[in-house]
Order: structure tokens, then C-alpha cells, then sequence
């Protein structure tokens, strides 16, 4: 019996193996063709004007703490990220031509996608976590974590919950040329409705659900609670995973049905 089930695991071993150096080359790729400015704009500039903002605006009967404030900022920019630099690789790929040639590869663009965005994001969120702080220690409410370990994998969750929900919106990337001014309009939103920056106590009553069905409103509690010392909610946790995982059946019927619409109008090929 082993050494019938040989043979059967070995292709599957080879397929992990290939896939995984699909991802490194493509991280690798992605991160020394990347211009400097795709990764200090949305990794410095955005999340230090609009926490410096957010924390000189915060008055004396603020309801978001310091730390909350920073967090929550940190988690926003981190979205914004993700599904700005999912959807230009896609751009960027149409734009060359190359997105056909990908299309018949054997590891699919999931995989060459995932990796570029893997290696583009990760710096992104290294640099916005550099800036919060530096915002945090420049106007005196340094960001203190009371609870590291729990942190630490609070925002491995984060990260991967943006990567999804950036991957699902990037759709929007094959679909139309005006998918950049789409993207922008949806900051507006999230920034409101995500219960990041703005509590959810303060919305509408009839709006007060819709955080609900956000990933990132649930990433920013557990990363407050982390941050903050306080008991982990379970309830939290399992409403990331939900949603995360949500998304990520929703990323992979949408990628099929835009490219199947795209193949069908003859528009992969076109920049």
C-alpha cells in the first residue's frame, strides 16, 4: 500500500512545490519593478495625514481614544492598500498584454496574483505600521500595546481579511476603465461604515447593521482589545472569519464570471 500511494503523492508534493515558487519569483518580481512612490504614498503619506488629522481633530468628550484612533487609521489605510494595489497589477497586467499569457499558465492568475499583491501589500503594511507610530510618538499618544502575542495575530488576521476584501473589489480593475474613480468613491464608505474611525453608535439606527457584514469593523475590535488588554470576543473573532471567508468564495465566483465575460467581449487583450 505504500508504495502504491506513492506515486498518487508525488505530483501532489511537485504541485505544492511549483506553486509556492510561483508565488516567491512573482513577490520578488513585484517588489523590484514596484515604483517607490506606489509604496510611500499609500504606505506613508495617506496614513499619516489622515491620522494626524483624525488625532489633532479629536477633542476632550472625544468618543475614540488615542489609541483607537490610530488603530483604526492603520486598518484604513491597510484596506485602501490592498485594493488599490490588487487592482492596478490587474491594470498593469491588461495594460502589457501579459494578462492572456497568465490566463493559460498552469498555476492561474490566482496564483500570480495572490504573489504580486502578497509582496506589495506586506511592504505597505510594514510602512503604514512605521508611520502610525512615528504619528502616534510625534503628537504625544504613542500607540502602546498591552497585549503583543495576541496582537501580533490579530493583525496576521487583519492582513489576510484585507487581501481578500481587496481582491474581490479589484474585479472592478477588468471590468471598466473607470474602475480607479469606482475605488475612490468606495473609501468614503468604508471610512463611515467600517467602524474604524467613526463608531458605529454614532450612525443612523437603520444603518447600524451594515458594519455587521465588514470584515474590517471586526479586525479593528480584536486589534483594540489586543492593544488595549482587554478579554479577546469570540463573537468578534468568529464574525472576521465569517466574513473573511465570505469574501473569499465572492473573490473566486467574481474572478471567474468578470474573465469569463472578458474572454467572451474580446477585451483581456486591450490596455
Amino acid at each position: 500500500m505504500t508504495s502504491g500511494s506513492g506515486p498518487r503523492a508525488q505530483p501532489s508534493v511537485l504541485s505544492v512545490l511549483s506553486v509556492l515558487s510561483v508565488l516567491r519569483h512573482t513577490m520578488v518580481f513585484q517588489l523590484r519593478q514596484q515604483h517607490i512612490l506606489s509604496a510611500v504614498i499609500p504606505g506613508c503619506v495617506v496614513p499619516a495625514a489622515l491620522c494626524l488629522a483624525t488625532l489633532l481633530a479629536r477633542g476632550p468628550h472625544s468618543l475614540l481614544t488615542a489609541r483607537q484612533i490610530e488603530l483604526g487609521c492603520g486598518v484604513l489605510a491597510l484596506w485602501s492598500c490592498a485594493i488599490w494595489q490588487t487592482g492596478l497589477i490587474l491594470r498593469e497586467e491588461l495594460a502589457q498584454g501579459t494578462l492572456p499569457g497568465i490566463l493559460t499558465r498552469r498555476t492561474g492568475l490566482g496564483t500570480v496574483l495572490f504573489g504580486k499583491t502578497l509582496g506589495t501589500a506586506l511592504r505597505c503594511a510594514l510602512l503604514i505600521a512605521v508611520t502610525i507610530g512615528c504619528v502616534g510618538l510625534l503628537t504625544g499618544e504613542p500607540l502602546r500595546i498591552a497585549d503583543p502575542a495576541v496582537f501580533v495575530l490579530a493583525a496576521l488576521a487583519t492582513f489576510g481579511s484585507a487581501l481578500v476584501l481587496g481582491a474581490l473589489l479589484s474585479c472592478l480593475f477588468l471590468l471598466t476603465p473607470a474602475a480607479m474613480r469606482i475605488a475612490e468613491a468606495l473609501v468614503y464608505p468604508m471610512s463611515l461604515l467600517g467602524g474604524m474611525i467613526v463608531p458605529i453608535r454614532l450612525l443612523p439606527g437603520w444603518l447600524r447593521q451594515v458594519p455587521d457584514v465588514i470584515s474590517l469593523r471586526w479586525a479593528t475590535e480584536v486589534l483594540t482589545a489586543a492593544a488595549e488588554g482587554r478579554t479577546q470576543s469570540a463573537a468578534a473573532w468568529l464574525c472576521l472569519g465569517a466574513t473573511t471567508g465570505g469574501y473569499a468564495l465572492l473573490a473566486r465566483w467574481a474572478f471567474g464570471t468578470v474573465l469569463h465575460r472578458a474572454r467572451e467581449r474580446g477585451t483581456l487583450a486591450l490596455s
